[in-house]
């Protein structure tokens, strides 16, 4: 149903009676054909219009500001106010009818004059962000105001012929000179048309497939359409300008309901393998299923915290963080997987530079934390040196001088402290 105002000079092309509202407009005829009622429910033809058309039906009595003035009293009004002006307010009233002087004037001032608001909200299509927004930036300095970009697309197309003249004083005394020197400026021509071509291409994809507001494009897309479909939608972006924007959103809501259909099928299917057989028996069903899930997970609790008893740190993380979960809801907290660490086999170490200084046990330590002999000794220096100088030395500074991996750094750190080349602080 659509709501548009009446005009008293329409007539109905069956009859020829003066249309009042409501009354039919035919929604497939290139021209407004207009029928009352009467003839509409003959199904009057004319010309090319057929009785199998789409139509809308057209009134006006609805309220737009207060309620007792309908969409046609409005216009009413503004139609006598044109005719006789503002302020003959007893004309005016006369030629309403239905409305005094005064109430004219004082629904007329109220919401046409004196209201600051304005009945509808201001309209976010095109978007209209304030300058130097982050919106403003993303849309690529679209001006709503204008209706056109700052910056446009092949920006600098202008500078080709800014200097471009057809100056019949500048004319060469040679007529093929002349005839060549023409030539190249209509090609130069020639080719800003092209490249205006283009630039007009592109506004107008802009526009009528709504990206001038990417952010709001792509926020529509994922809340619309299924996940599955995402990666779909991105990879057939490029096919939008083979399809009208209207086909292209047809084309979406199809895809998009292709998918609910086969979701819904899998759905149908698992329920059918399940011996399900009626509609009925689908939600106590699912009810079951999800009580069954969670009974099997509380039976393999304990059986998972023997199975991961080996590793104490990740038991004891769990068993502290189910003990303070709330004990009147039903928490699943999965036990932290075990990762077994493939440990690196011995470095070997022999003919390296500087292996013939290192003592067994110092050997012995390279070969387990895997460090090169001249690393070992330019580290065992640093942590000797800055452990006379403090008088003692900590793990936390052993660390900070050392940037290699801490566990690394903790057995170097043990293993010179066990032999007394350092100490810890008194």
């Amino acid at each position: 149903m659509m709501d548009i105002t009446d005009d008293d000079s329409i007539a109905c092309p069956g009859c020829s009676a003066v249309l009042m509202t409501p009354y039919i407009r035919c929604a497939q005829c290139p021209h407004r054909l207009e029928l009352c009622l009467h003839c509409f429910s003959r199904g009057f033809q004319i010309g090319d219009h057929k009785n199998d058309h789409s139509y809308y039906i057209i009134k006006n009595d609805f309220p737009l500001y207060e309620n007792h003035w309908s969409a046609g009293d409005e216009l009413r009004l503004l139609q006598a106010i044109e005719n006789f002006g503002y302020g003959n307010w007893k004309e005016i009233g006369i030629q309403m009818k239905n409305k005094s002087g005064s109430e004219c004037e004082r629904h007329y001032n109220k919401c046409y004059i004196n209201n600051p608001q304005p009945p509808l909200p201001v309209s976010d299509d095109p978007p209209r962000p304030a300058e130097g927004s982050n919106l403003c930036t993303d849309m690529a300095g679209y001006s709503a105001a204008r209706g056109d970009f700052a910056v446009e697309h092949d920006n600098f197309a202008e500078m080709e012929i800014c200097n471009l003249t057809f100056d019949p004083a500048e004319t060469e005394d040679d007529e093929e000179d002349q005839k060549l020197i023409n030539d190249m400026k209509f090609s130069l021509l020639h080719s800003y048309h092209r490249r205006l071509r283009e630039r007009h291409r592109r506004k107008r994809i802009l526009k009528e497939y709504g990206l001038i507001s990417l952010q709001k494009q792509y926020a529509t897309w994922r809340h619309a359409h299924d996940r599955g479909l995402r990666q779909l939608l991105d990879d057939m972006r490029v096919f939008t300008t083979l399809l009208s924007p209207d086909d292209w959103e047809k084309f979406l809501e199809g895809m998009n309901y292709v998918q609910e259909l086969k979701a819904e099928i899998n759905r149908l299917k698992e329920y059918r393998a399940n011996g399900l057989t009626r509609l009925h028996s689908i939600r106590p069903y699912i009810a079951l299923r999800a009580r069954r899930l969670n009974s099997r997970h509380k039976r393999h609790l304990l059986s998972d915290v023997i199975s991961h008893i080996r590793d104490e740190a990740a038991c004891q993380s769990w068993l502290q963080r189910h003990a303070v979960s709330d004990a009147s809801k039903v928490v699943n907290l999965p036990l932290p997987l075990l990762v077994t660490r493939r440990v690196a086999p011995p470095l070997d170490i022999e003919g390296l530079p500087s292996c013939e200084r290192l003592s067994s046990a110092e050997k012995e330590l390279c070969q387990r934390v895997r460090l090169v002999p001249e690393a070992y000794l330019e580290f065992r220096t640093m942590l000797i040196n800055e452990c006379r100088k403090h008088d003692g030395l900590r793990l936390a500074q052993a660390r900070t001088l050392i940037k290699i991996d801490v566990n690394k750094t903790r057995k170097l750190y043990d293993f010179l402290l066990q032999e007394g080349q350092i100490k810890k602080p008194s």
